[in-house]
């Protein structure tokens, strides 16, 4: 290889490497898997905070989810009950199974988190150095210091920071923040720490190990015979090589790729795979690359679980390619929606709405918006106008400024506008306008 900084690097990476876990699936599994201790802690601590929570805003969280969850599944607290037996509670007198499972779904994406934050830092050319490391240093200042490192992960910090707009935009199993306590602080400081143990250039120096990396460890989370009862199936790796294949896809990145149900992402990072091949063979330019696949390999799922896991596979198969982001950043492609039955209605007006519902009533938003494109910026300038409390009125103005919407759009954005900042209000907000961003792309 040519000696310069990017090679030098390399070698310093697979040196320190050479004391570390490479980051893989079977490791993953024996160290966070439901037979290691740390799995069973982290979820009994979890459930214990979820059994009584001490905010109003984690309980609505709780009910939004379990209503999100059965649409997903062929949902039953009756299909939950092997969860019991798998993770030793049958002692207990009451196990609520859906706060069980609802824990378990917390300490996965836990888990995600902060090992995607350790692999992104580290390949955007950060200065940060290791992300898991401030965790760490954080939890042995004050669990105080911790907490508002954590909260900032929720809401996107670090991925803002390095350019990636909408990794963490404060999803459900963010909850355990408004239960914070000194069980939470420990065990999630074991997770940073035994994490610390992977070295997060693997992704670069053996990307063959690196797959649907998340998948494996869900799967043993949650038995198999739990999943089958629910409907939970995932498309091995072979099948989906093999699709792609019979619809004669060869990795240009030139062609756009959608996959409606995508899961934790097994076909999306085998796209991207196929198209790193592509391009090398093709000798396409990778400052471009990155660009190129933002923009045309793309994803849609109903699962919020699901679509978590499959941002992080997204984000972990370019990585090292994150060090040539545009200066405006870019948006991970996958969205929480269903790809089937998006709610459409017209208005009096003639003009068209589209909505779902949530526990906290219907949310919507004005065709226009996603007619033009303007989805993304416009939920970040509600969110912008919540923060520094701006009257509906003066919302109604700074879009009037900002887009040439017609009359009737500005109306059905004010009135959603003035939901959001009455939810904001009673400490039930925060969600919504992710939740809202279910446009398909």
């Amino acid at each position: 290889m040519e000696i310069n900084a990017q090679s030098v690097l390399r070698l310093l990476e697979a040196i320190r490497g050479l004391r570390r876990k490479p980051i893989e699936a079977q490791f993953l599994l024996e160290d966070f898997g439901p037979k290691s201790e740390i799995s069973r802690k982290s979820i009994l601590v979890f459930y214990k905070s979820i059994a009584n929570p001490a905010s109003s805003r984690t309980k609505m969280l709780f009910e939004d989810w379990k209503r999100v969850f059965s649409q997903v599944c062929a949902y039953s607290t009756e299909k939950l009950k092997g969860l019991i037996k798998y993770y030793g509670l049958e002692k207990e007198k009451i196990v609520d199974v859906e706060k069980l499972m609802f824990s378990i779904h917390t300490y996965y994406t836990i888990l995600m988190k902060l090992l995607t934050s350790e692999i992104v830092t580290l390949f955007a050319d950060s200065l940060i150095g290791s992300y898991l490391k401030k965790i760490e240093e954080a939890y042995l200042k004050s669990k105080k210091d911790m907490l508002e490192e954590l909260k900032e992960l929720e809401e996107g910090g670090i991925f803002n920071e390095l350019g990636i707009k909408n990794f963490l935009e404060a999803d459900y199993f963010a909850w355990y923040l408004d239960e914070w306590n000194d069980e939470i602080a420990t065990i999630i400081y074991e997770i940073s720490k035994k994490l610390l143990d992977y070295e997060p250039a693997t992704v670069e120096l053996t990307p063959e190990r690196i797959k649907d990396l998340f998948k494996r460890l869900y799967q043993n989370l949650v038995p198999r015979d739990v999943r089958h009862r629910l409907g939970e199936y995932f498309t091995p790796d072979w099948l989906a090589e093999l699709l792609l294949e019979e619809v004669g896809y060869d990795g240009n990145p030139d062609k756009r790729v959608l996959d409606p149900a995508c899961g934790s992402g097994t076909f999306l990072v085998l796209v991207i795979k196929k198209i790193r091949e592509y391009a090398q063979e093709h000798f396409i330019d990778e400052r471009k690359l990155l660009t190129k696949i933002v923009n045309n390999v793309k994803g849609i799922d109903l699962n919020p679980l699901a679509v978590l896991a499959s941002k992080a596979n997204y984000i972990i198969a370019l990585a090292d390619l994150l060090r040539y982001r545009p200066k405006e950043g870019i948006e991970i492609p996958i969205y929480l929606a269903d790809s089937i039955a998006v709610g459409r209605r017209a208005k009096l007006t003639g003009e068209w709405e589209i909505y779902m519902k949530t526990i906290e009533g219907e949310l919507w938003l004005p065709h226009e918006v996603i007619d033009k494109g303007e989805l993304s910026i416009i939920l970040y300038d509600i969110e912008f106008c919540i923060k520094y409390e701006y009257s509906v009125e003066r919302f109604r103005s700074y879009l009037k400024r900002r887009y040439k919407f017609k009359e009737e759009s500005i109306d059905s954005l004010a009135r959603l506008y003035m939901k959001l900042l009455s939810l904001e209000k009673k400490g039930r907000n925060k969600i919504w306008t992710r939740i809202v961003t279910f446009s398909p792309p």
